[in-house]
């Protein structure tokens, strides 16, 4: 018997030194997540789980889970709570729960990311440089470029240049145009022969916005473009553009077979004007 007892006792100890032993940080961490999802610990006590977890990556996993299983306002809770001290924190949060959102969800955590600002930069960077999904990636390109984040500028490139979908593209393209400044005038430039017609209309937009009249002559070349969306995007980037060049490239455009370019020359005209 007792023979019996002491094989069952090795073979116990033998299995228990087989499996790997948490370690006193990882049993803390369960502790919180635990803590936390339960919904009969006091919210006070729950937040305070959730502020020691979001500061770390698997932390900021979980609590990307836990929102999804319906923990929305106690995890919008330890967003709040680190708004203006952890910015970093938050945004990489916000970021993860902008890439697990399905459709418009995605904007109520790109706005939170856009009013974070500088603090958000390296999270939608990141976000920007190894995301797939096509949505999610228009949205951290549209944060950074409503932000006029330079440090977003060469992931901006990438994607306009390389990008097979058109609507990242496209926003990329704007994103180049809301940040602005002579770097962002090369990338645009060199798009303006892409494939797809949206597109060369949304880097005309980008053009314009840029203020550089070193392109009126690029947009200009659009205005003869069979479609005339994009004759009408490249009206409107002269008209932004302004001077004496872009008036008369604009002026022609008046008697244009389209009755929306003829609309928009008209007003770019008077833009221009204005601007004299």
């Amino acid at each position: 018997m007792r023979h019996i007892l002491w094989v069952s006792w090795l073979f116990v100890m033998v299995l228990g030194c087989g499996q790997p032993q948490m370690t006193d940080q990882q049993m803390n961490v369960e502790i919180l997540k635990k803590n936390f999802a339960d919904k009969d610990v006091p919210r006070a006590k729950r937040l305070e789980s959730g502020l020691a977890l979001v500061v770390r990556d698997d932390g900021q996993v979980f609590l990307t889970e836990q929102y999804g299983l319906g923990q929305r306002s106690i995890v919008q809770a330890v967003i709040d709570s680190i708004y203006q001290t952890k910015p970093e924190a938050a945004a990489q949060l916000l970021a993860k729960l902008m890439a697990a959102a399905g459709g418009e969800a995605k904007l109520h955590f790109e706005a939170q990311l856009i009013k974070l600002g500088d603090g958000a930069i390296n999270a939608l960077v990141s976000l920007a440089e190894s995301e797939v999904e096509w949505q999610t990636l228009m949205r951290s390109l549209d944060a950074l470029g409503k932000i006029k984040a330079k440090q977003g500028v060469e992931v901006m490139r990438s994607h306009l240049i390389s990008h097979p979908n058109d609507w990242v593209r496209i926003a990329a393209a704007h994103a180049l145009g809301d940040v602005g400044g002579v770097e962002v005038v090369p990338a645009l430039a060199s798009a303006l022969g892409d494939s797809s017609d949206t597109v060369v209309s949304a880097v005309l937009v980008g053009l314009g916005k840029t203020g550089d009249r070193r392109v009126v002559r690029a947009c200009g070349r659009k205005l003869t473009h069979e479609n005339p969306r994009v004759r009408a995007a490249a009206v409107s980037a002269l008209g932004r553009l302004g001077g004496a060049d872009a008036q008369a490239l604009l002026e022609p455009m008046l008697r244009d077979a389209d009755s929306g370019v003829r609309f928009k020359a008209k007003q770019a005209l008077i833009d221009i004007a204005g601007q004299n």
